[in-house]
């Protein structure tokens, strides 16, 4: 039986040179998509960077963290897109670049340089940087603020600064962070953040970080200002907090000093689960009109004898993962969006957070096989109608989360849906509200709507992020990992995170693991 050895982790840093321009009055607004191929030959998409606006020469902050196997060929398809901000089924591919993991480690000084194609034709230059990424569970948490940053807006005003910081790789700078812009201020104060000192600078104290002052413009073309150099160790020892120095070409161009500082170790989604942390999943359905009658084999509801429908595909994929961290596996089932006829539960017009098991008093079922049984049962007893809320099973989620918050239980809300809400301004309320109760929300979308709104509500996107303490929802298409299988995969990568962030939102540590010797178990 073939057993890998053991693994290391690397990241990639991704840019692009001379670009081909798709568009007409402006530059393209590139954004790199990732797939990995294993050595069965799956491909599979790993990562996505940013949009960055009118810019022919990107340098995309976001990076892909994945295991390097040296015995197994991980191949790696990147694809350059033109972002179409309307219409995300009109962005423009720019080009392609095959590459593996094995040919941009065995780079000179790990820095792989691949043409990009499109129908055979040259259309720029894909760089790709490979960094080991060492263990270390230590965090900075900072913040930053300007004095008399230089004005370079002329007459216009004055600069609208932001930072960009940098971490040390040999001859390179690699980016791995960027502050929001504070407009028209030349005494700015930009928010406080975390950043991992394995990101920042491997672990090592005495390694240089660079940072950068720029001025935002609207159309992607920012100006520079100045930068500066120092470690962590010197904050600690030297700097003492005192002014560092902005400049360029030898000119000083405003001053960066630290308002806060700090060092800590934060702990993982293991170090929780191991002192006992539950994951409580509650699951909510759609039974909106717009899914079809579930008598027609046309309904995202029909119930096959030979297939699963979306719905139970994503019910079973997810389920099964998470009820692995649920000790009594009881699942509470709710539904919304139609018109609930069961034994003990009726209404005659719409309701929008009612039991799958007809009884408020026990809407639990067991195990995954409960689940399944009970989604296919209620479609006996529920009239599809609508509209479509969001915010009456969010708040009752929140609610019985709230009873959670000193029990080591945390909640996750699935919500199955198959388009856009009507509640969208409650919904983002609520959401907001939930950052310091122990709860994340998946959404996932069933069926082939464009889902704009969902995609407004996933925490790394719209109106949200940035805006509550945390991001504790995630939105992923079902159609995007039909064929793939691997929905559960990307609709959980972000709950370790949201979990141990609300844990650190609130000072919480992780319990004391129970002494336990495999010697004594049976």
């Amino acid at each position: 039986m073939y057993q890998p050895a053991d693994r290391e982790k690397i990241e990639l840093y991704i840019s692009a040179r001379k670009l081909a321009n798709k568009d007409v009055i402006s530059d393209s607004d590139p954004k790199c998509k990732i797939f990995l191929r294993d050595y069965n030959g799956v491909e599979k998409q790993v990562g996505q960077t940013e949009v960055l606006k009118n810019n022919l020469n990107p340098d995309w902050k976001t990076t892909i963290q994945m295991d390097f196997i040296f015995e197994i060929k991980q191949g790696l398809r990147f694809e350059v897109w033109d972002h179409d901000d309307g219409n995300i089924d009109k962005d423009d591919l720019i080009g392609v670049v095959d590459t593996t993991v094995g040919e941009i480690m065995g780079s000179r000084n790990q820095v792989y340089s691949g043409q990009l194609k499109l129908k055979n034709k040259a259309t720029g230059t894909l760089l790709i940087k490979g960094d080991k990424l060492k263990d270390d569970n230590r965090y900075i948490f900072w913040q930053w603020e300007g004095k008399k940053i230089k004005n370079v807006d002329g007459w216009f005003g004055n600069s609208d600064p932001f930072l960009r910081f940098y971490k040390q790789s040999g001859n390179d700078w690699l980016f791995v962070h960027e502050t929001e812009f504070c407009k028209n201020n030349e005494n700015p104060h930009w928010k406080a953040f975390e950043i991992s000192m394995a990101k920042l600078n491997g672990g090592h104290t005495q390694q240089q970080i660079k940072v950068e002052c720029w001025d935002n413009q609207v159309d992607g073309k920012h100006q520079f200002i100045g930068e500066t150099i120092f470690t962590t160790h010197q904050i600690e020892n030297e700097l003492k907090k005192e002014f560092i120095s902005l400049s360029k070409k030898g000119t000083n161009h405003g001053t960066l000093t630290l308002t806060q500082f700090s060092v800590f170790t934060k702990p993982s989604f293991i170090d929780y689960i191991k002192g006992g942390e539950q994951i409580n999943l509650m699951i909510a359905v759609d039974f909106t009109g717009s899914n079809g009658d579930p008598k027609s084999a046309n309904s995202l509801h029909y119930n096959s004898p030979n297939q699963m429908n979306q719905y139970q595909s994503a019910l079973h994929q997810v389920s099964e993962i998470l009820l692995n961290y649920d000790f009594d596996k009881k699942i509470p089932m709710y539904g919304f969006g139609g018109v609930p006829h069961f034994p003990n539960y009726s209404k005659n017009e719409a309701d929008h957070c009612f039991p799958l098991t007809g009884s408020f008093q026990q809407p639990e079922v067991f195990g995954l096989e409960g689940i399944m049984a009970q989604y296919s049962g209620a479609l006996h007893h529920v009239t599809l109608s609508g509209p479509t809320y969001f915010a009456p099973i969010i708040q009752y989620a929140c609610q019985t989360a709230q009873q959670n918050v000193n029990n080591n239980i945390y909640s996750v809300l699935m919500i199955l849906t198959d388009g856009e809400i009507h509640d969208m301004n409650q919904t983002i309320q609520l959401i907001k509200g939930a950052a310091r109760i122990p709860l994340s929300i998946i959404i996932i979308g069933v069926g082939d709507e464009h889902f704009q709104q969902m995609r407004t509500l996933d925490g790394d996107n719209g109106p949200l992020k940035g805006s509550s303490a945390r991001d504790l929802v995630q939105f992923v298409p079902f159609r995007d990992f039909k064929q793939t299988g691997e929905l559960a995969k990307e609709v959980l990568a972000e709950l370790p995170n949201q979990l141990v962030t609300y844990k650190q939102l609130l000072g919480l540590q992780p319990l004391k693991a129970p002494d336990v010797h495999l010697s004594q178990m049976m």
